[in-house]
């Protein structure tokens, strides 16, 4: 039997059974691996590292999207910084108030692949006119974009190692630059590394780099299975960017996702509002680090 290997910490590994490989190769930037599970269905890797599965890619993609998207009263533009399987503009274009968004993916060759192999997962979205799909180091194209983001979301690659080409896209001065993009009162959230108590430096390294930036800069999590573990994600903007209270922002998030019209099928409002009530374990850690 086939087999993916991912390494968690320093002393334990996790091996996901390959039952078929549909696709397998190397573009110009990244080694790519789809292939299905019994457990997962599709599943998608990068350069060794697994990056969705379809049994939970919904659970992972609106924690991502949703809470930035429903902390901002009307967001009308949108970047997504990476997303390449289409799954965070599925999300994103959940909300009626979105009149634009950009999408700036790297690889276009990865993108592609996307469409063709795991088309559902962006249940249409490629072909929605609110869509500018750019193929380009984001970096790049911060130097030259028009500005006026009121959300932007980061699928970036994890950089939990320092050493990662990617390392950057999390670095205080790739937030500095992104700032200059933003409209006033927008809200930046990324997925940010498995919060895990073995393994916090990636994490930390990220709130540390927006802490550096934007007003306040908060932490949350949601179990993802195929991930084994709680998934991690910061959120950041203005000093009045969230309630403090899990019952507070539970509220605001129902109280959006009804204006607008949104059913969170695998996460909620609840669920979603209750991501920020980390363990004080982890609070401890990340807070020291902050």
């Amino acid at each position: 039997m086939l087999e993916l290997t991912q390494t968690l910490n320093a002393s334990d590994r996790v091996h996901h059974e390959i039952e078929e490989v549909l696709a397998t190769g190397r573009t110009a930037w990244q080694q790519y691996l789809f292939f299905k599970s019994r457990a997962h269905g599709v599943c998608v890797a990068l350069d060794g590292d697994l990056q969705s599965c379809a049994a939970d890619e919904g659970l992972y993609h609106e924690a991502l999207v949703h809470p930035a998207m429903l902390s901002h009263p009307a967001p009308e533009r949108v970047l997504i910084m990476g997303g390449g399987e289409g799954a965070t503009l599925r999300e994103v274009l959940r909300h009626p108030t979105v009149t634009e968004v950009v999408m700036v993916d790297l690889d276009e060759e990865f993108v592609g692949l996307c469409k063709s192999l795991i088309p559902d997962w962006a249940e249409g979205a490629w072909n929605d006119p609110r869509l500018e799909l750019r193929h380009e180091d984001i970096a790049a194209y911060l130097d030259h974009a028009s500005g006026g983001f009121d959300v932007v979301v980061g699928d970036l690659i994890d950089a939990s190692d320092a050493a990662s080409p990617a390392a950057g896209l999390y670095g205080p001065e790739f937030y500095a630059r992104l700032a200059t993009a933003l409209a006033p009162g927008a809200v930046v959230a990324t997925q940010a590394g498995p919060l895990d108590p073995t393994g916090l430096a990636g994490h930390r390294r990220v709130r540390a780099s927006l802490n550096g930036v934007f007003s306040r800069v908060l932490s949350y999590g949601v179990y993802v299975p195929s991930f084994t573990g709680l998934w991690g994600y910061t959120i950041a903007g203005t000093a009045d960017l969230l309630p403090g209270g899990v019952a507070e922002r539970h509220a605001l998030f129902e109280l959006r996702t009804q204006e607008r019209g949104i059913g969170l099928v695998h996460t909620g409002p609840e669920a979603l509002a209750a991501a920020f009530a980390l363990p004080r374990a982890l609070t401890r850690v990340l807070e020291a680090g902050a």
